[in-house]
């Protein structure tokens, strides 16, 4: 994916999970567009290397780095001091990080890894710098989600950390149980369907969000990047083998991934364009269950309590 143009010159990105796959090449393109790009992973080493790649490759030194793993709201809460301690302006927040977990883990602040990972660490993130987005305003913030949202019917607030499901189905840490759905029934395996109830989540909080941003200047929408071929899934046992033998097939380069994320970063056609889904850089239709706006708003609260988060005004 090359652009020669430096639409994005003078302006701050910030993108979660940038250090390969579909947030690493849309660090890439935005620096490419003589951004100021600030990448955020895990590892110290991978983040660097990560910045460095694309410092030389885009030809543009202004590409940084900080370190967090986004499933602590603790390290949440550190990278967004140390963002605003470096930086007065924000045109730009990618919300990309994101995993599926075939085996059921816990976070450090007790939560289900997959919710506390997909949906929470955004949620957070952006309410903690939504100040600095509406100084900066026109801002934009874009979630990544999935087209998977469609493969439920609805989040499930009633056991939102997948504690409890029916027979045969049981979210556990069984890597036996967990090789028989890979096997079985792989896209009804229990991580999948914890993994599609976030990426619904991202839509019911750009939903929300959307709306309580209304008349700042700050817009919020989602995505689909497609069936990416990336790492996404490595470390998941039977299931990631599975899932990587199909990406192998079937999926699409994380270029072709980044592609919408970098339309909604930057194209000036949606600068005035809040609170939608977007598939290969088009308006697409969500699910009916990802555009319940009470359910957005009983979302948005029940992650105010598990985040203890600064929230705008309704």
């Amino acid at each position: 994916m090359t652009n020669p143009d430096r639409s994005m010159a003078g302006k701050t990105c910030l993108i979660t999970g940038a250090t390969a796959g579909i947030g690493a090449a849309a660090a890439l393109e935005l620096a490419r567009r003589g951004a100021r790009v600030v990448i955020v992973g895990r590892s110290g080493e991978r983040c660097g290397a990560t910045a460095a790649s694309i410092r030389e490759r885009a030809g543009n030194p202004e590409v940084e780095f900080l370190v967090a793993d986004l499933s602590s709201q603790r390290e949440v809460r550190r990278l967004a001091e140390q963002f605003r301690a470096r930086h007065d302006r924000l045109d730009v927040l990618i919300n990309n990080a994101g995993a599926l977990f075939a085996l059921r883990r816990t976070s450090a602040d007790g939560i289900e890894m997959t919710l506390a990972l997909n949906h929470l660490a955004g949620f957070l993130l952006t309410n903690l710098l939504l100040d600095v987005l509406r100084r900066s305003a026109p801002a934009r913030i874009v979630n990544v989600s999935s087209d998977a949202h469609k493969d439920v019917g609805g989040f499930d607030f009633d056991d939102p950390q997948a504690l409890a499901r029916p027979r045969g189905r049981t979210y556990g840490t069984s890597e036996f149980a967990s090789l028989l759905h890979s096997v079985t029934m792989p896209w009804a395996h229990p991580a999948f369907v914890q993994y599609a109830r976030t990426k619904l989540a991202n839509l019911l909080f750009t939903l929300e969000l959307a709306d309580r941003l209304k008349g700042t200047g700050v817009t919020a929408n989602a995505l689909h990047p497609g069936f990416v071929a990336t790492r996404f899934m490595a470390g998941n046992g039977a299931l990631g083998w599975f899932m990587r033998c199909w990406a192998r097939v079937l999926g699409a380069s994380p270029e072709q991934g980044a592609r919408t994320v970098v339309h909604l970063a930057c194209a000036p056609d949606v600068g005035g364009v809040t609170g939608r889904y977007f598939v290969n850089e088009q308006p697409a239709p969500s699910s009916p269950a990802a555009r319940d706006a009470e359910a957005a708003r009983r979302l948005w609260r029940l992650s105010e309590e598990l985040t203890a988060a600064p929230t705008p005004p309704a």
